[in-house]
């Protein structure tokens, strides 16, 4: 029999096995009620995170009347139990997550199972841990775990009529920018972090523009993306251009320079702006079925490395 740790502060939902006691906060990606052996209400709580999904049984009474919401943030505690030859996690405390500045400390927190192609959430955790600089890395942070933005990101199309017009096409269109950008050997490692970046987020102000259902939303018919990209970044950006002010023009320069159908900019005047506009025309241009995520190394495995780091 394997050896159990005895509780756990954010566990992976992959690890949790590996602990007789267990909290954190998840992504609630399914709530199921039904009565258990004992003829008495009980709660199935499936929770998400970016290494897979996690069951928790709750039948306290007093946890069973707290309001739950579908794919919303949810503080657990669990505790490991066993009955008549079963072992399975029982709620000990349950409770929505409220005014939350952040979703997590990682990208862990995002839940892999919630997107339409979970393989694109493993593509973004390693193209996260492949950047060189620490800078990009928390930007990139910062942007995601936005409690608006991450779950999102996940879900909503990168278009309504275009590339991309189905859910989950946003992070599609993003990881498969990334990974033509990555390749470009001409990049220094300084500019290749700040165009891996770049794309990722370079539509990140369609989360605010259209819904994860296809639709556009009220701000969507006013605004155009890309002002709004811009504004989720604002206060990321001010935290990096505080200690790699480069990076930060940078990643400006790139997101609001002149392409064809813009109407305003300056000419792309850095190789990251250049070959940014290329791979978004590259990405644009293919069908959903002729690009499929590389084959990485496990995402688990950099998961962890990612959490003692």
């Amino acid at each position: 029999m394997k050896h159990l740790k005895i509780d756990s502060i954010q566990p992976l939902l992959a690890d949790v096995t590996n602990f007789k006691r267990f909290m954190g906060r998840y992504f609630l990606s399914s709530v199921i009620t039904r009565t258990d052996k004992s003829s008495r209400p009980c709660r199935i709580l499936t929770f998400s995170d970016a290494s897979g999904d996690f069951t928790v049984y709750c039948n306290n009474p007093s946890l069973m009347e707290t309001h739950l919401l579908p794919h919303s943030m949810v503080h657990i505690e669990a505790a490991l139990q066993q009955r008549q030859g079963s072992a399975f996690y029982h709620c000990k405390n349950l409770l929505p997550c409220v005014d939350e500045k952040s979703i997590g400390n990682d990208l862990s927190a995002l839940p892999r199972s919630l997107c339409p192609f979970p393989e694109a959430v493993d593509a973004l955790i390693v193209f996260t841990s492949r950047l060189h600089h620490s800078a990009m890395r928390q930007f990139l942070r910062q942007v995601l775990l936005q409690p608006n933005i991450g779950l999102r990101y996940l879900q909503c199309p990168a278009s309504l009529r275009y590339h991309h017009n189905y859910p989950g096409g946003l992070i599609q269109h993003s990881v498969e920018m990334a990974w033509d950008i990555a390749g470009i050997r001409e990049l220094s490692t300084f500019e290749q972090d700040i165009a891996v970046v770049a794309a990722l987020l370079h539509d990140i102000g369609k989360t605010l523009t259209m819904t994860p259902d296809c639709t556009r939303t009220a701000i969507g018919s006013l605004v155009d993306h890309g002002q709004l990209t811009l504004e989720i970044c604002a206060e990321p950006l001010k935290s990096l251009e505080k200690v790699a002010p480069a990076m930060a023009h940078q990643l400006r320069h790139a997101w609001t320079c002149y392409s064809p159908k813009a109407r305003y900019g300056f000419t792309p005047k850095t190789r990251v702006a250049k070959h940014l506009q290329r791979a978004d025309g590259l990405s644009a241009g293919r069908s959903k079925s002729t690009w499929s995520v590389p084959d990485f190394e496990p995402v688990h495995d950099v998961l962890r490395k990612q959490a003692k780091g």
